[in-house]
């Protein structure tokens, strides 16, 4: 066998002559430059998500949570529960004592509200509601019997 590569080596010349060096520098700078910016946009991406992810909870966590100022919503037929400022117009309290932040706790008809005063120790005002007066204060102490206030459910302030 005879090998007859001579037009083929020829060939081969002439073609390196006129064909010059493959420069893959420029493309791969290019390609480079390209997933630099994709990773980057990619990390932006998933870094707004995540403030948006954690931000939307919080912001639903806290226009949902109940706030411990608000009087509960009275039931039908029921007189909405006041506040410290309407029940502390209806009596005058002795000197250096006050009605305590911790708010108003009603039930039915009646409301009481805790009142610090130098001595320490637990009052507090007990309130009633009617149709016709609208709250009156109704006497002080520490609890009250619900049965006898006439309550059919616990409240904060009475025992069964």
């Amino acid at each position: 066998m005879t090998d007859n590569l001579g037009p083929l080596r020829q060939a081969m010349s002439e073609l390196s002559e006129h064909g010059g060096s493959a420069d893959l520098y420029e493309g791969t700078l290019h390609r480079s430059r390209r997933l630099q910016r994709r990773a980057t946009v990619t990390t932006g991406a998933a870094a707004a998500a995540l403030v948006f992810a954690v931000g939307g909870t919080v912001a639903f966590a806290v226009n949902h949570r109940p706030d411990p100022s608000a009087p509960p919503a009275a039931a039908p037929g029921e007189p909405d529960c006041p506040s410290i400022e309407t029940l502390g117009d209806l009596v005058e309290l002795p000197t250096d004592w006050s009605f305590a932040s911790t708010g108003v706790q009603c039930a039915q008809t009646w409301a009481a509200v805790e009142v610090k005063r130098p001595a320490g120790g637990d009052v507090r005002y007990l309130f009633h509601y009617t149709a016709d007066a609208g709250w009156r204060y109704q006497e002080q102490g520490t609890e009250w019997d619900c049965a006898e206030l006439g309550l059919t459910r616990p409240a904060p302030f009475c025992t069964f």
